[in-house]
């Protein structure tokens, strides 16, 4: 009993320490991402995109593969984007390294690489007008709304610009196909720019999401975080990865080794789904909790919040009919049409993902036109799984790499004819 007690007090102590680290230490400006490229040995390039509604938004570009000398090619037709989930950024492809992150393994198979981020994460904290802090009301009045119907489209058009080409493969991770699905659904115009679209652990409908409380608890959550906003107004929220304690704290809890191992990886399957017990993401934990979460709204997390007790897909409620028909001229928000999509989607998903359930994933696959569906094969498979997963190479990325192979072969033999 003293020795639970005491373990107790120790871990009550450090948490208090890193509450006050957080307070004192300073921010840090992470680059992993071109720093992880180029440590091993891939060309990288950085790109500004410039939105039209005024962010600017850091992405970043593997032009060449490995194997090829350092000069560049001047222009690649297969040219693909990788677009991260929410709280996320550019960083989470680049964790296991070169024989097993998507990106070096699209590089080294002849692919135009590019790595995009999305406003509010650490490369996405700067607009021409707004400063985060000072304009904080007006910088982060957004939610992935604005990041399909701005931060896509302009990214896209930058890409093709650079490039040359006039379409291009998309692969997006959780978030990231949600917001492909709000630009094709708001600018249909942008079907024509992409090949292919596959979207791994897909968060569009989210009424089945394993959430630990009543539904009727779950909708005052989700008035009563609508009411905050109103007085408290837009600001950023889950940014822990900014904070130097925050670093600290996961090399002491996730290092190969440490005491705490354990205990964060629990934490994490009751988040994110179960870990499977071969599956302890051995050298790049740390690296893991290092690079989430990185920067959200608050009223994007409140976005999620009523997809969740809604079960539909639709655009920002703000709460009240008078507001909503001054904001869409409308009683209620107006849903996503994905009728209205013209391209064909890859969705893969896992029976025992708890942050895009299966259930919900088959919904979306019914409910747009052409939809390929693949679950992944592995008992237990997570949330984090689809990118951090040391059987992510063959499950999955080789999945989606032949798919782009097969659409690029496809089109060399029509252009023949």
């Amino acid at each position: 009993m003293c020795k639970k007690v005491f373990v107790l007090r120790k871990m009550q102590l450090f948490v208090i320490n890193v509450i006050v680290l957080s307070v004192f230490v300073p921010t840090i400006n992470s680059n992993l991402t071109p720093h992880k490229i180029a440590l091993h040995n891939y060309p990288v390039q950085e790109h500004i995109v410039h939105t039209s509604d005024g962010y600017l938004l850091n992405i970043y570009r593997i032009p060449a593969p490995a194997t090829q000398t350092h000069s560049l090619p001047t222009k690649r037709s297969k040219v693909v984007l990788l677009q991260h989930g929410f709280t996320l950024s550019s960083d989470i492809w680049l964790l296991r390294g070169p024989s097993a992150d998507l990106p070096y393994l699209l590089a080294d198979a002849g692919y135009d690489v590019w790595l995009g981020n999305h406003r509010g994460n650490h490369y996405g904290r700067r607009h021409a007008t707004l400063d985060p802090k000072i304009d904080r009301q007006h910088f982060w009045n957004f939610t992935w709304h604005e990041m399909g119907y701005f931060d896509l489209a302009n990214t896209v058009d930058y890409i093709l610009g650079e490039t040359g080409q006039k379409t291009m493969h998309y692969v997006g991770y959780s978030q990231g196909g949600m917001v492909a699905l709000v630009l094709l659904a708001t600018r249909p115009d942008y079907a024509a720019k992409f090949k292919s679209l596959q979207f791994t652990a897909p968060t569009v409908y989210m009424g089945n999401i394993n959430v630990p409380l009543p539904m009727t608890w779950r909708h005052k959550l989700s008035e009563y975080m609508g009411r905050l906003l109103d007085w408290w107004g837009y600001a950023e929220t889950l940014h822990f990865a900014h904070w130097n304690a925050h670093q600290r704290l996961c090399k002491t809890l996730c290092d190969d080794g440490a005491w705490f191992r354990p205990i964060y990886l629990k934490v994490y399957g009751m988040i994110a789904g179960p870990v499977a017990a071969e599956e302890d993401y051995e050298h790049i934990l740390t690296d893991m909790c290092g690079t989430l979460p990185v920067g959200a709204s608050n009223k994007q997390l409140l976005h999620y919040i009523q997809l969740h007790t809604s079960g539909g897909f639709q655009q920002f409620d703000y709460g009240s009919v008078d507001k909503n028909r001054r904001q869409y001229g409308l009683t209620s928000p107006p849903s996503y049409n994905l009728s209205s999509i013209r391209n064909c989607v890859t969705l893969y998903y896992s029976e025992t993902d708890s942050m895009s359930a299966a259930e919900d994933v088959r919904q979306l696959g019914k409910e747009l036109p052409c939809a390929k569906l693949y679950p992944l094969p592995h008992a237990a498979w997570n949330h984090g799984d689809f990118m951090w997963s040391r059987y992510a190479p063959e499950a999955l990325h080789g999945r989606i790499l032949g798919n782009m192979n097969a659409w690029e072969a496809s089109e060399e033999e029509r252009m023949k004819n």
